[in-house]
Formats: structure tokens, C-alpha cells, sequence
């Protein structure tokens, strides 16, 4: 496994960091005493016997606030509630959240998420461009999309946040932030191991662990997790299923089919050391490793055009999880070469949270976090031998980043925070690309100097990616009265990037066409103040209104992808101006809670990626990012959740989204009565479990779930070809607990109707490509699992 070394500037900003937190222990050292639990992490409180409501604590707005307090559109989750949701990473975990769309990226995009919330998101894991949804994992910002399909690893809450952070999470953040939350060591025993075994001959293993090393002063926590599953997907010989002859065939057996896509495998590992140095001083490390070396994502061919084919019709049926693949490219030339099978990942991460109780009124919180990730993955988008796409990435990443926070208390009449925020990475996207060409302009063949023959569009690429941020913020929250709350954020942001181009032939000679990029180096730089203003109300206890403003952005770059020396372009910030009002309640004896929110965002400079790129450029081959215009987005957004007895809980959420354009650029190929991609006009869920009591032998709990989204286009230029329509899919849980919950069995199945549908489509219709094909969601599956608790 290959990772960056630090180099010089890293281990100053490192040095850096670590002098802030030995500076704040020094003057903490005489502090007062106080009860450190204050600077704890807060935990979700569990409902009793799973019958009451639910508080979830969170911290959304530096401090730690009921989430029914926090005047934020905000889906807060606990572990026990993803548990019983058979949620097992945090794409499952957005599905119930209103006006957010988080799936697993498609062939090609690796161990990817594409992310969006309100109709402003990021699909596109490569480097040079930035999530529009910002990911952390305990206050740490995740800065990438490859390698976000997070696990649900021993986790407290997820709090899913809509609509600009740019003042309150550590980066950007134009879209919103989902932040993962792990169970923070303490002396209580609180261990665990379950196993799982399922459709596919799905094997998971999860464990974890507290453990007290130095009482009331040193804890740990240790948890792990290993999964295995058979690909659902099957890959089938062309020639031995149709008795057509294809350019290539990779047969062994008398079996047709020579293997499968959609396969897992993958562990991880992470400890968290928590220590109690005073009653002001808490200082958290946690160390985590996750590897994946998983098959490629399944992909369905569901076009081809022009005559690539060669007469061969390589769609496979309709609703059949299989497809003709066999991964060699150049297939039945000299220069024949095997892909690998790969969908691989590996990171891992070290953070060090340090909470000093300066005086009853004054903290000082230090953020420190070191993270690396690599991979190898392949895209044969044409999901057949004919290899019409055949590529295969490898990516290095490296981040450092440093939040620093003072926050304090004046009586009962505000809180404030102020601090700053570092971010340094160094990442490189290296790979083989290789586009067959001949077939229209803007492919076809050159000759290298010494005779040898290339397609114009099959490149080596070994391209370094660098990126900075630094930013100061600040919050005020006014309580001029008992019930009412003023909040004010401001942040400056300064950052820059740079892109340097290495373009080579596959027999690592100057590359006939890329040749002028080879060495080119591109950069960006931008600044931006952000704001927010918001204002709320207590009517009563049970119920809050809000209203506030707020802006956030996305840094520009420069075109990563181009295929000729002149699609090499820069594209500027996108901004984003939020304007939002709603209400949380607990009613009927806080038997039913009620939270809904309407949006009004304008949003300018969209940066979209373009499969044509404009005159004067070489239109075709083409995938390029481009502010394409302006737009509004409207929306409303509901949740619910009610106990009308004992047992029973019902839990809901819908929202309605309206984007229109309003100015585009008519070079793009954008039109006005286009959408943006994966934003879906109607979301909807619902969920209802009962808790039946057994005596003193435990319970029993059926719970029953149904997820519906409305149809999205995948990309910029919508066509109905990158339509992805509709859907609604149903899971359920049967679970039996002892009385004392030490042991824990439950069946799950989810997609119950065994619907076949698509989470995405990579649609490349017009020339030179002629290609789209599709990432089927996965069939109906059961699952068994044991679960003790000690």
C-alpha cells in the first residue's frame, strides 16, 4: 500500500498543533475545579424499554443542545434506532432523512458516495473537485467523497444537517453536513459482539469494548468489524451464453457464468483512549483502520449505440442481475491487457480532541486530526468484452487538519464562539484511461515517434493534487429574554489548489494529443466571507419556532479531466443564499413530536460536470466542470415520530423540492426546464415497530419500514437516458430480546417485494461513446444475527 510522505509543510502545521495543546494544558494546569463530565461528548439518551420518547443531544451549534432546541434543519439518529432500522452504513442512515440523497456511487467512482442535500451536492469523487455535502467523523471533516460510504461502527448518534454550514462545520459545507458521532469510553462495561449471516453467504462480525485502565481516570474503548458477501451480480461469457463469437473470452469451465459483481469484503478497527487529566481537562485520542478490498460495483449495460457492437447485442434482460463483462482491454489486439477486478480502499486516521475548562464560563477546545486513504478501482462502463471503456484508477490521499475553538458563557444572556480551521492535503489520481475511438470525430488513432499506433483517447495519467483552507469564524447567540434566542455566525475562508497534468502514451512515450499537457500546471485561489442569522422563539416548552438567513460556497479549480489540451479550463465558486423558516414540537404529553421547515435558496454559479463541452473547445470526448447558470430552490420538509401507547412507535418524514433554473449558459447544453442531478422532487418514508412483551422469557419487536424517492436525472444535461425513475422499497426487522436485553437475535429482510430498480445510471449516449448503462439496487435479502451484551 503506497502513501504520501509528510512532507516539510505538514509536519509544521503538525508542530503547530501540538504546541497549541501543550500550550492550552499549561494554562489549564491551575484551573479551577469543576466537573469534567461537562466537556464530555454528549451521549443520546435511550428511551425506556423502548416505549418514551427518545432525547437526542447533539452539537450542531458548538455547545450541547436537545436537538428539539437547536433552531437548525436537522435529522438527528441514534445507534439504536439505525440498529433497529437494519441500517449498516450511512448511505441506509439518509434515505429517512427529508431532501437528502446519499448513494453509492456507480462504477467507475470507486468506494464513493454521491451526496447531495436540497438540490446542491458533489458526484464526482475526483480531488480536484470539492463534496458539496461536508462528511465528519467526530468533528473531523472528511475532505472526499472517495471513501465515504462510512460503516456503522459503534456509533452514538449521526446528525444529518440541511442546508449551508458555512459558519458552523469545520469547511464549507454549501450543501449541509452529515456527522458521524462514535460511543466515547467511559467506566461502564457496555460490550458487545454480534454475528451475521445472510443472502450471498453474508458473514459480519462486530464487536466492542470499554475498558477502564486508570479508575475516574483513563479509559478505552475498543470496537471492530469484519464483513463478507458474494456478489449478487452475475458475469456471464457472451460466447458460451449466446454461441456468438466476441472479441474476447475469459471461459474455464462448462459454466457460462465467470463471476460476479457487488461483492464485500472489508474490516476495520478503531480504539478511543479518553482521558480525565483534571476536572477542567479531557483530552480524547482516537486511532481508526478500515480496509476494503471489494469487487466492482454492479453495472448493467442499458444501451449501445453506433457500431460498436460489431453486430453483437450485449444487453442482457430487462430485470436480470447479470451482464457480459470480462474485464480485458484492447481485447483481441496485440495489445491486450487485463483489468483488474477491483474496488479497494484503504485509511486510516488519527484525532485528538482536547477539551480544557478554562474558568465556569470559559473552554477551549483543540481538534487535531491526521488521515490517509488509497485505492485501485476499474470502470468498464460498456459492461461488456467489446471493452469500449476500460479504466482504472489509483488514488493517494493525504489530509491535515487543526480546529481551534474559545467559547464562552456572559450569565444567561449569550454564548459565543470564536476559532479557526486548517486544512492541508496532498493527494495524486493516477490510472490508465483508454476510450476506444475511430467511430466519430474527436477519436481515431495517431502514430507515436517510433511507428507504434495509440488511440487518441487511451492515456497514461499520474496527476498530483494539492488543496489548502484556512478560515476564522465566530458565533453569538443573544437570549434577550427567557424565550427568545438571536444567533449571528460570520467566517472568512482563504483557499487555493493547484492541479499538475502528467499525460503519457500507454508505452509511457509523449502522448501524440495530451502532449502539450504533460507537466502543465493549473491553480485556483478564492476568499469568501460567510454569514448567518437566525432568530428563535420558545412558545411553550414543547414548542420552538425559527426563521434565519444564511450563505455558504464551493471553491472553484480547473477542468481535471480534459481529453485535449484545450479542455484544460478553469471554473469558478459556486454560492448558495438560504433563507429558512420552521418549527419543532412535542405534543400530547410528549407523545408525538412533530419538525417541519420550509427553504427558499438562491443559488448561483452551479457547478456541473458537462459530457459536451463548449466552442471552442473540442466538444467530444468531453467531461468537464462548468458553472452552468442560476437557479432557485424551494422546498418544504417534515418529520414525525409518535407513541400513542406503550410499545408502539411511528416514525415519518417527506419533503417536496422545486428547483428552477433561472439564467443558464445556453453554451453548456443546459436549458431552463432542466434539473439539477440527484435531487428528487418528493421524498418519503415511514416506519412503525410495536415492542410486544413476553414475561419475564423478554419481547419481541416486528418493525416494518418503507422508503420512497421520486425519479432524478444523473447528470447535468438531462436526458431520458440518465433518467433514474422512482421507487419505493420495503424492509423489515423481527427481533426478540431477553428482559435483561444481554441477548439480542433478530431477522431482517430488506427490499421485501424484491423490486428491481436503479440507484444511478453513468450515461454517455451521444458519440463517441454511445453507452449507458445503470447500478441496480440490491435484490431481497435476509439476514440472521445474534447480538450479547455484557
Amino acid at each position: 500500500m503506497r502513501y504520501f510522505s509528510i512532507r516539510s509543510s505538514v509536519s509544521t502545521a503538525s508542530r503547530i498543533a501540538i504546541a497549541i495543546s501543550a500550550i492550552g494544558l499549561a494554562t489549564a494546569a491551575g484551573a479551577q475545579s469543576t466537573d469534567a463530565e461537562e466537556t464530555a461528548a454528549p451521549q443520546a439518551a435511550a428511551p425506556d424499554d423502548n416505549t418514551g420518547m427518545q432525547e437526542i443531544v447533539v452539537t450542531a451549534q458548538f455547545r450541547s443542545q436537545n436537538v428539539q432546541d437547536t433552531p437548525l434543519a436537522i435529522t438527528a439518529v441514534s445507534g439504536a434506532m439505525m440498529e433497529a432500522r437494519s441500517q449498516v452504513d450511512v448511505t441506509q442512515v439518509a434515505t429517512r432523512s427529508p431532501n437528502v440523497t446519499l448513494t453509492p456511487a456507480g462504477q467507475g467512482f470507486g468506494s464513493s458516495a454521491t451526496a447531495h442535500i436540497r438540490g446542491v451536492g458533489q458526484s464526482d469523487f475526483n480531488f480536484a473537485l470539492e463534496p458539496g455535502v461536508g462528511m465528519y467523523v467526530d468533528d473531523v471533516y472528511y475532505g472526499i467523497l472517495f471513501g465515504s460510504i462510512f460503516e456503522l461502527i459503534d456509533l452514538d448518534r449521526v446528525e444529518v444537517l440541511r442546508g449551508p454550514q458555512g459558519t458552523l462545520a469545520g469547511k464549507n459545507s454549501i450543501g449541509g453536513a452529515i456527522k458521524l458521532f462514535s460511543k466515547k469510553p467511559d467506566d461502564d462495561t457496555d460490550g458487545f459482539v454480534e454475528a451475521v449471516y445472510g443472502s450471498y453467504d453474508r458473514i459480519d462480525l462486530r464487536g466492542g469494548m470499554n475498558f477502564t485502565l486508570v479508575p475516574d481516570k483513563l479509559f478505552a474503548r475498543v470496537s471492530g468489524l469484519a464483513k463478507h458477501s458474494d456478489g449478487f451480480f452475475d458475469r456471464i461469457d457472451y460466447t458460451c451464453a449466446t454461441g456468438r463469437p466476441a472479441p474476447s473470452t475469459v471461459r474455464t469451465s462448462t459454466d457460462c457464468k465467470i463471476g460476479t459483481e457487488g461483492g464485500k469484503k472489508l474490516w476495520a478497527l478503531r480504539g478511543a483512549l479518553r482521558w480525565i487529566v483534571s476536572d477542567r481537562i479531557e483530552n480524547n485520542i482516537i486511532i481508526d483502520r478500515t480496509d476494503e478490498s471489494s469487487e466492482p460495483p454492479a453495472t448493467k449495460l442499458l444501451f449501445q449505440g453506433g457500431n460498436w457492437g460489431g453486430g453483437n447485442n450485449y444487453l442482457t434482460g430487462p430485470k436480470s442481475y447479470s451482464n457480459y463483462e470480462n474485464y480485458i482491454a484492447n481485447p483481441g489486439t496485440s495489445s491486450q491487457y487485463p483489468l483488474p477486478l477491483a474496488n479497494d480502499m484503504k485509511g486510516w486516521g488519527i484525532s485528538n480532541t482536547l477539551d480544557i475548562e478554562l474558568n465556569d464560563s470559559l473552554n477551549v477546545k483543540s481538534i487535531t486530526s491526521l488521515r490517509k486513504t488509497s485505492g485501485e478501482f476499474v470502470q468498464s462502463a460498456d459492461a461488456s468484452p467489446a471493452a469500449q471503456f476500460a479504466h482504472v484508477w489509483q488514488l493517494r490521499h493525504r489530509q491535515f487538519s487543526q480546529e481551534l475553538r474559545l467559547s464562552g458563557e456572559i450569565g444567561e444572556f449569550a454564548e459565543w464562539t470564536v476559532g479557526g480551521f486548517y486544512y492541508d492535503s496532498k493527494s495524486n489520481i493516477a490510472g490508465h484511461i483508454n476510450v476506444s475511438g475511430g467511430l466519430v470525430p474527436g477519436g481515431g488513432v495517431a502514430a507515436l515517434p517510433n511507428g507504434d499506433r495509440v488511440n487518441i483517447s487511451e492515456f497514461l495519467f499520474d496527476d498530483p493534487v494539492n488543496s489548502d483552507s484556512k478560515s476564522g469564524f465566530g458565533h453569538l447567540v443573544l437570549h434577550p429574554t427567557e424565550a427568545l434566542s438571536i444567533t449571528g455566525g460570520i467566517r472568512y475562508t482563504k483557499e487555493s489548489k493547484d492541479y499538475t497534468f502528467v499525460r503519457l502514451a500507454p508505452t509511457g512515450a509523449p502522448h501524440p494529443t495530451l502532449g502539450p499537457l504533460n507537466g502543465f500546471r493549473s491553480s485556483f485561489s478564492g476568499d469568501r466571507w460567510d454569514y448567518r442569522l437566525a432568530a428563535d422563539y420558545k412558545v411553550t416548552e414543547d414548542l420552538l419556532i425559527y426563521g434565519q438567513t444564511s450563505t455558504g460556497f464551493k471553491g472553484g479549480g480547473v477542468n481535471p479531466r480534459p481529453f485535449f489540451p484545450n479542455q484544460a479550463v478553469p471554473f469558478g465558486q459556486e454560492t448558495l443564499t438560504a433563507y429558512e423558516a420552521g418549527f419543532k414540537s412535542q405534543l400530547f404529553d410528549r407523545k408525538l413530536r412533530l419538525n417541519a421547515a420550509a427553504f427558499y435558496n438562491k443559488y448561483k454559479d452551479i457547478q456541473l460536470g458537462l459530457l459536451t463541452c463548449p466552442a471552442p473547445q473540442t466538444p467530444t470526448p468531453c467531461n468537464e466542470p462548468a458553472n452552468v447558470g442560476d437557479a432557485t430552490v424551494k422546498g418544504i420538509e417534515g418529520e414525525i415520530e409518535l407513541h400513542p401507547i406503550d410499545g408502539l412507535i411511528i416514525d415519518s418524514s417527506a419533503s417536496y423540492l422545486d428547483f428552477k433554473y433561472k439564467e443558464v449558459n445556453p453554451a453548456t447544453g443546459i436549458t431552463l426546464d432542466m434539473a439539477s442531478p440527484f435531487t428528487p422532487k418528493w421524498k418519503f418514508s415511514a416506519g412503525v415497530q410495536y415492542r410486544i412483551g413476553l414475561g419475564d422469557t423478554g419481547s419481541i419487536t416486528p418493525r416494518i419500514d418503507y422508503n420512497y424517492q421520486s425519479s432524478i436525472y444523473t447528470a447535468a444535461q438531462n436526458r431520458l437516458s440518465n433518467r433514474v425513475e422512482g421507487y419505493g422499497i420495503f424492509n423489515g426487522r423481527l427481533t426478540y430480546a431477553t428482559d435483561d436485553k444481554a441477548w439480542e437475535a433478530a431477522l431482517s429482510v430488506t427490499n421485501l417485494l424484491d423490486k428491481f430498480y436503479y440507484l444511478n445510471k453513468f450515461e454517455r449516449e451521444l458519440a463517441p461513446y454511445f453507452v449507458v448503462n445503470g447500478q441496480p439496487g440490491r435484490p431481497r435479502e435476509w439476514a440472521v444475527s445474534v447480538k450479547r451484551r455484557f
